[in-house]
């Protein structure tokens, strides 16, 4: 059928589809705040369901192609033995999980019998950054059209926020403290900030502009000192290893010893500032202490829950890193971050070559997970998600180098980024084996 064409020559179909259900998932959440719908089942876990039923429709028509390969292989295996690691700790422990979580190992299982191309990956995190932005931007319309609260906060974190933190543009528009925005908390809606900046910046098209605009002005209005920090170590990244001419002036070896003395140098302005560590500096050892008590396993989220005072008053540890430790112990830390140490090498040898978009995507993620649990690895998730789709890019782009000499092209065009360099790759998608 003729109609069917497109979707059997592009895995862009299913893929773009996972980044849109991925977060619209987490918007979901926090405008219906999980409340039961159907089957005693929260909107969110029905729209990842739905969505994940259109997605694999669309990847059963994709026509078939050579599975992931090589390190890809080994990246999306390890993932995959992550997820039943946390499984087992869940149920050790006795803490419970939604039922999207059966969906993460088929969504990897996807990805490996047929990986897309480079063309396809970058058309989907171009889907999720306009998503990204237009739950933003619609989120805040709604807040001054009055058609939508803006979620409340402690008059006593609004008073910090405000006497620490410079906040230019919260107060003409209405904003008490910083912007808690469409994902729950000040914190996360830094972050998907200032992973937009990064994704229009690394797969420029004509309107990462306005994506730039955006991703920037939230972290205006949230001023997530982790976040706008992370933007500007993914932005270093990009100029460090970018091949664009502009900056091939400049030799290499003088680009990253200097992005490196500035990225030190920020992390130190960064946490010098007024606002401290806000409380972490109680809370980091709170949580190391629980983790003492069980280093192998970890307490789980019912030990957090009947853990020290600390612990069962902040319910998290401020750090991606940190309750990992806590929550799941050694165990689950080696092997989520085992999987993801493969997906940084995959990154860093593409950067190495030019190709540094996905290396600066995953560093802005795990920058920003330094002062908030960003991801529970267990279920699908949008940062989670883009995480793994940019591996994808970075495997894909290695694998379309037949020499491993080959430069990008000349940035010469409207849809080449300024930093990046041209992130479009010229092979077929039914060539990529995705081997690296």
């Amino acid at each position: 059928m003729k109609f069917l064409a497109p979707l059997r020559d592009s895995p862009a179909w299913y893929l773009s589809t996972m980044s849109i259900v991925v977060l619209l998932e987490r918007y979901a959440r926090y405008i219906w705040e999980e409340q039961p719908l159907v089957w005693g089942q929260s909107p969110n876990i029905l729209l990842v369901f739905i969505g994940f039923g259109f997605s694999s429709a669309f990847w059963i028509v994709l026509k078939p192609g050579i599975r992931a390969q090589g390190w890809l292989q080994i990246f999306l295996a390890m993932m995959s033995a992550a997820w039943v690691v946390h499984l087992v700790l869940y149920r050790y422990h006795g803490d419970a999980f939604n039922y999207t979580a059966l969906l993460y190992v088929p969504m990897l299982l996807m990805l490996y019998f047929k990986p897309p191309d480079s063309r396809s990956i970058k058309i989907a995190a171009l889907v999720f950054a306009w998503a990204t932005a237009v739950v933003l931007t619609l989120t805040r319309i709604l807040e001054m059209a009055g058609l939508l609260e803006v979620k409340s906060q402690p008059q006593g974190i609004i008073e910090f926020d405000e006497e620490r933190y410079f906040l230019p543009l919260n107060d003409l528009l209405g904003i008490d403290g910083r912007w808690p925005g469409p994902f729950g908390h000040n914190g996360d809606t830094a972050m998907m900030g200032a992973l937009l900046v990064i994704v229009a910046v690394a797969f420029w098209s004509r309107g990462s502009w306005f994506l730039v605009v955006v991703g920037g002005l939230t972290l205006v209005l949230t001023n997530g000192r982790a976040s706008i920090g992370a933007a500007a170590a993914g932005l270093l990244l990009l100029v460090m290893f970018s091949q664009n001419p502009r900056l091939q002036r400049f030799p290499r070896g003088l680009r990253i010893g200097g992005g490196s003395v500035l990225l030190l140098a920020g992390a130190l302005i960064m946490f010098a500032r007024p606002a401290g560590l806000t409380g972490r500096e109680k809370i980091w050892p709170a949580f190391l202490e629980l983790w003492a008590q069980s280093p192998v396993l970890g307490v789980g989220g019912s030990g957090i829950a009947e853990g020290n005072e600390v612990a069962q008053f902040y319910g998290h540890a401020h750090s991606l890193y940190i309750d990992e430790l806590a929550r799941w112990g050694l165990a689950g830390f080696v092997a989520q971050f085992a999987a993801i140490g493969v997906g940084l090498f995959i990154a860093a040898r593409a950067a190495g070559f030019g190709f540094p978009g996905p290396l600066a995507v995953i560093v802005t993620y795990l920058v920003t997970g330094v002062t908030e649990p960003r991801n529970n690895w267990i279920a699908p998730s949008a940062t989670g998600f883009l995480l793994v789709l940019m591996v994808l890019s970075a495997a894909a782009y290695l694998q379309h180098r037949p020499d491993g000499r080959k430069r990008l092209e000349d940035a010469t065009s409207e849809e080449v980024s300024p930093l990046a360099g041209n992130t479009d790759n010229e092979a077929e998608p039914d060539e990529a084996s995705n081997s690296c």
